[in-house]
């Protein structure tokens, strides 16, 4: 038998065993004929597969496919150009220089409703699977205060986020079931209106990152089933700057710094024969998931009566080259595993006209994807995106209320060398509510 689980995150316990059918399978991922364990190289170790596919997981379920830049509705009405916007208490994410715009109190909150579907066919034209439709939703919540030239302002948001569910039976199911993954973040952040054209901005992140993993364990002659999970909290930051050359022109920049998220959790299996006690055994894990650096460039033009928004993001995802996993038992050797990861463009185009007290926009979209071929997997069909977003905002008393549609389409991606062979496909829509109110208007 083994030994009792250690204690788990609450969310990795609301995937109990007793959640499984009878007869529910389990098993390990899709392995290269050698891994590099502990240094050496060791044949087919179903147990090395297991955890690299498992713990890699929450670095890959960062990359874009994952990360919600929906974190204001008149934002992603214009598919999220806001690196030049001022004035909006959501800069606390966006760009921390365009608090420096404020007058006086503002406040935002919404949420952001995601449903991502994917497909994973056979090269060998055998059966094609679809992931179960799931529903995610993140929220935002911003609040400003100005003073004079200085503004401070505070945020709550889940920049990254998701999951996808596979169905029982799938041939993918030794490299995934279900996945769940989140990010909270809590933000602080001030800004200096330097001059009337120019302000400066930084803010400070703390971040909360989980992630449940359930998968199935190929153990010869019977499957098993493997609960993978962790959470841990990181510190962040970021820089940002907006300048105004002219009446009808602004600029914007905004930096965020790295953060290393050190993740501790707990590895549970099921259904394993006497002759593998030994080597899938419960046990506590831990690793460590950097968030990537990123910079972005906005610009805004007033052209009456439009206003058009270019941003241009460019994300280091070239820092996760490789990835290491520490097990707490001695008889568990510790895996480190390649990832080659490259830097990845980003291009979002919005434009938005007033009629009145409603305003109509709309947006494009081209993201490009980090991962190669070569580690694609069912957990993140990770592929170039192209998107398209419309939106409308209406005053409302003292409020406003700001809605947003967004579809995302990936492109179709095959995988390659020793990544479990599929053709992936996948697509996301989504639909953002946000309410803002500010005493300007007052």
């Amino acid at each position: 038998m083994n030994r009792a689980a250690p204690a788990l995150p609450p969310w990795l316990d609301s995937a109990a065993p007793d959640e499984a059918a009878p007869g529910l399978r389990v098993s390990l991922g899709h392995a290269p004929c050698s891994e590099r364990i502990g240094g050496r190289s060791r044949p087919g170790s179903p147990f090395g597969s297991l955890v690299l596919a498992a713990l890699l997981l929450p670095a890959s379920s960062l990359a874009g496919g994952f990360a919600v830049s929906e974190q204001d509705a008149a934002a992603s009405g214009r598919m999220g150009t806001a690196v030049a916007r001022p004035g909006s208490a959501s800069s606390v994410h966006f760009n921390p220089a365009g608090l420096g715009e404020l007058r006086g109190a503002s406040a935002l909150a919404g949420v952001t409703a995601i449903i991502p579907t994917a497909t994973a066919g056979d090269p060998a034209n055998g059966p094609s699977f679809s992931s179960s439709p799931s529903l995610r939703t993140p929220p935002h919540a911003y609040a400003a205060l100005s003073v004079g030239p200085a503004a401070v302002g505070v945020g709550f948001n889940a920049p990254f986020g998701g999951g996808l569910r596979w169905p029982e039976g799938w041939r993918g199911r030794y490299e995934l079931v279900e996945m769940k993954l989140e990010v909270l973040a809590g933000h602080l952040a001030a800004a200096y209106r330097v001059t009337d054209q120019l302000s400066l901005g930084a803010g400070a992140s703390l971040y909360r990152v989980g992630v449940m993993l359930d998968k199935r364990v190929d153990l010869v002659d019977r499957d098993g089933r493997a609960l993978l999970g962790g959470s841990g909290v990181g510190l962040g930051g970021g820089l940002g700057l907006q300048y105004a050359p002219s009446p009808g022109a602004r600029l914007g920049l905004a930096a965020r710094l790295p953060s290393s998220v050190g993740l501790s959790g707990g590895a549970h299996f099921e259904g394993v024969p006497p002759s593998f006690n030994q080597v899938l055994i419960d046990q506590p894990v831990s690793t460590s998931v950097a968030l990537p650096a990123k910079l972005a460039a906005g610009a805004e033009l007033q052209l009456a009566p439009v206003r058009l928004f270019a941003d241009v993001e460019y994300t280091f995802w070239s820092s996760f080259q490789s990835f290491e996993v520490d097990f707490s038992d001695e008889r568990t050797p510790d895996v480190s595993q390649p990832r080659n990861w490259a830097n990845a463009v980003t291009v979002r185009l919005g434009a938005e006209r007033d009629f009145g007290l409603t305003t109509a926009r709309a947006g494009l979209l081209f993201d490009g994807a980090a991962s190669p071929a070569e580690t694609l997997s069912p957990s993140l069909p990770d592929s170039v995106r192209l998107g398209l977003s419309v939106g409308a905002g209406r005053d409302i008393g003292p409020v406003r209320a700001d809605l947003a549609y967004q579809f995302i389409s990936f492109l179709p991606r095959e995988s390659s060398g020793d990544a479990f062979p599929a053709q992936y496909a996948a697509s996301a829509h989504l639909l953002a509510l946000s309410m803002s109110w500010s005493s300007q208007g007052l």
